[in-house]
């Protein structure tokens, strides 16, 4: 299998004109983080409706022999497209969506997010929060881990999953860019390590993902929390340079 990724605010419209099998993909007809079987230029596909740059976006599932005639389709449609509606259709390579999604705070898998950390500490605690509220009396809301998280959430958080961002430059004027591992820092203390990071192009500043651990603070502190995160002064350690890093409680980029 294929797939084929057609992403941003004209995407439905862009597909939509060659689906052949009668499905509207409007919103009341096709919900996000749904799917449907259709056919696109008459061929069978399975089509979701997710995205990992932030904006509205389709997901086409294909088999290998039919990939290539629905993207020389999509780039056919894609050029008409872009002379009618004066918008730019082009393909886009993993870099850009490494970028888009860091600065619309999207979790990566096996970066920000393993099988050590927990949903609260990879601030996606609204994946479980729901059945973690419910009482469970009939079991309808039990999950594996039900018990342990809610040992985790009564206790509160020890570590925690941070976005910061960085507005430095180097000696040529270019922007500072990081790779991974590299400390974070808060008030003068190594608190952790960059898990992710990447160049958000639209907020013109680098990003940089990873966990802090409140073992590593000298305060007195019982857990970690939004106010006692805003109150720290941040950097970002980088082969013996430090850099003056700003603290983001939610995404760095907000979609309109």
């Amino acid at each position: 299998m294929d797939m084929i990724s057609i992403q941003g605010p004209h995407s439905r419209d862009l597909l939509q004109s060659l689906v052949t099998s009668g499905h509207s993909l409007s919103e009341e007809n096709f919900a996000f983080s749904t799917c449907q079987n259709l056919s696109v230029c008459d061929i069978p596909v399975l089509c979701m409706r997710l995205t990992f740059v932030g904006e509205l976006g389709f997901e086409l599932h294909v088999q290998k022999t039919d990939s290539r005639r629905i993207y020389d389709a999509l780039k056919e449609a894609g050029k008409k497209y872009a002379e009618d509606k004066n918008v730019p259709v082009k393909d886009a390579g993993y870099k850009a969506i490494d970028s888009m999604s860091a600065e619309m705070g999207y979790r990566h898998w096996h970066a920000d997010v393993t099988n050590r950390d927990t949903p609260m500490e990879a601030a996606i605690g609204f994946t479980a929060l729901k059945k973690l509220k419910q009482e469970n009396l009939d079991g309808s809301f039990d999950f594996i881990g039900r018990e342990s998280l809610n040992r985790h959430r009564a206790a509160g958080l020890q570590r925690k999953l941070v976005c910061l961002t960085v507005d430095a430059k180097d000696k040529q004027g270019d922007p500072v860019l990081f790779h991974g591992f590299e400390t974070i820092w808060r008030n003068g203390e190594c608190m952790g390590l960059v898990r992710s990071t990447a160049f958000g192009h639209t907020i013109k500043k680098t990003i940089a993902y990873g966990y802090v651990d409140l073992e590593k603070t000298s305060e007195k502190v019982q857990k970690i929390t939004n106010k006692w995160l805003e109150s720290g002064f941040w950097e970002i350690g980088d082969r013996g340079n430090r850099y003056e890093a700003k603290f983001h409680k939610s995404s760095p980029y907000k979609a309109k």
